[in-house]
């Protein structure tokens, strides 16, 4: 991908960025008539905790380890 800071673009362009950033509405770039690229405002990562990120979304299914089964061809 190949970026590029908005000091390297005409000031122009700069305003057009900003009106996308304080509205929030994109902003649809035409070329001959047809629709060639969209701008859309950046989304803001919010900041989670390194750790229980994932606290809730797994669910115990029962014990691996005591089991009525027969044991494993591998554990033998």
């Amino acid at each position: 991908m190949t970026e590029i800071t908005t000091t390297e673009l005409p000031q122009t362009l700069q305003t057009l960025f900003i009106e996308v950033e304080r509205t929030k509405n994109p902003l649809t770039v035409i070329h001959e008539g047809k629709p060639l690229v969209v701008i859309y405002p950046a989304k803001s990562q919010g900041s989670r905790a390194p750790f229980g990120a994932m606290k809730g979304s797994g669910e115990i299914l029962g014990d691996l380890v005591a089991s009525d089964r027969e044991p494993w061809e591998v554990l033998e």
